[in-house]
């Protein structure tokens, strides 16, 4: 009894953790749309923040290649703000969104996907100056 009583909350557990990590894309798709028709960049930096926080969720069967290709994406258009506007606030969630993609694709397998994101996240922290060496952009007066 008590076994059958423990697998089955790990089944329910498995559930509710895979339909929040559900509801958390869709909330993440969503904030991208209200970014693009905004032009807010505050949306995507939700979204990012909405992806990252159900990670610990995910283990190697569960674990959603389309959210490593949403928060490449993110980071892509971020890391693009961040650079063009020197925005310091986008370039940091662009680097977060690459080590969740980056994360996420070393789970699954993806080396090609990683192997990408992992370029842009060595040129994002460059951007920043966490390279170990300087900020490649003047940071004086981004908010």
């Amino acid at each position: 009894m008590l076994k059958a009583n423990k697998f089955f909350l790990r089944q329910q557990q498995k559930q509710n953790s895979d339909q929040l990590e559900k509801l958390n894309r869709e909330m993440a798709l969503k904030l991208i749309m209200l970014a693009s028709e905004t032009g807010d960049i505050e949306p995507l930096i939700e979204a990012v923040i909405a992806l990252r926080s159900t990670e610990e969720l995910y283990n190697l069967n569960s674990a959603p290649i389309d959210n490593a290709k949403i928060q490449k994406k993110l980071g892509d258009v971020l890391f693009s703000v961040g650079k063009n506007e020197v925005n310091m606030r986008a370039l940091e969630h662009a680097i977060i969104a690459y080590r969740g993609a980056i994360t996420i694709a070393s789970l699954v397998g993806a080396e090609g996907l990683r192997a990408e994101v992992r370029e842009k996240y060595k040129l994002a922290l460059k951007y920043t100056g966490q390279d170990g060496g300087a900020a490649s952009l003047s940071l004086k007066g981004a908010a």
